[in-house]
């Protein structure tokens, strides 16, 4: 499944999109047993996310996983082995990645409960040639991309991802208090999102985490972390998974140029 015109319209305008609903309310739910199951395996980070910016302060860091869940024991690594190799999100990866994109790293949980501090607002302020958006030829080219499966609702108000629009293109660096959330200019906006939707944005884009507001309420994200074939932004690793099918093999590719095995929305 490739991108429509207007998905491929809005990712390069604003560097990233809301796809809903790729995910069942069965396959979500599946998913959130699996956590709670390995509950035991999630510890908070130490404070400091914030990078001293007030707006993004909390009492709590946030929670993550100890363990690559791909590698849980079946069924519970099950509904992350569908995320890993979806057919919507194969598709998408090989409109802005291209054919033969490969997992960099991950997945990796974000959980935040009332309280959580945010993430000060970063990326795509420095060259980086791993991280970036050019356009040639009638076709989008990018650096590291990152899917957020949406595990649970995040409604307006309640924190959590958000980013400057557009700013993955941008040649100015935001000034400091737009990067700390003390004047946003109104250029920065906070992502909405259900669950069972998949955020997927550039690294390229100025992006972070507002602090957790709901009460009662957890966020629950899973993040897959994406490159070209033939690039690396963090060390390569062997597929963790003990019986990987043909696709998951492929995701796992270590960089190269040539050669790479292609996947489509039918599998290798």
């Amino acid at each position: 499944m490739s991108m429509t015109e207007n998905e491929k319209f809005l990712f390069d305008l604003w560097g990233y999109l809301v796809l809903e609903d790729v995910l069942t309310p069965e396959e979500v739910g599946l998913a959130n047993e699996a956590i709670d199951r390995h509950a035991h395996l999630i510890q908070n980070r130490k404070l400091g996310l914030s990078h001293g910016a007030k707006a993004f302060e909390g009492v709590a860091g946030r929670g993550e996983l100890q363990q690559n869940p791909l590698t849980f024991e079946r069924p519970w690594c099950e509904p992350f082995r569908k995320m890993l190799t979806h057919p919507h999100i194969i598709g998408i990866f090989n409109d802005i990645l291209g054919p033969g994109f490969r997992l960099d790293h991950g997945p990796g949980l974000i959980r935040m409960v009332h309280g959580t501090e945010g993430y000060r607002l970063h990326g795509g302020m420095t060259f980086d040639p791993s991280q970036y958006h050019h356009f040639a030829h009638g076709q989008m080219q990018c650096g590291l991309c990152t899917a957020t499966w949406q595990l649970t609702d995040v409604c307006e108000g309640d924190g959590g991802f958000a980013c400057i629009p557009g700013s993955h293109k941008s040649n100015y660096r935001p000034p400091r208090d737009v990067l700390a959330w003390e004047n946003d200019l109104g250029c920065v906006k906070h992502i909405a999102a259900p669950a069972g939707s998949v955020i997927v944005f550039n690294e390229a884009l100025v992006h972070g985490t507002l602090p957790w507001q709901p009460a009662g309420r957890e966020r629950r994200s899973i993040l897959f972390k994406c490159t070209p074939g033939f690039l690396s932004w963090g060390p390569p690793s062997e597929c963790p998974i003990a019986d990987p099918t043909p696709e998951e093999l492929a995701i796992y590719e270590p960089p190269h140029r040539t050669g790479r095995t292609i996947l489509s929305r039918n599998g290798v």
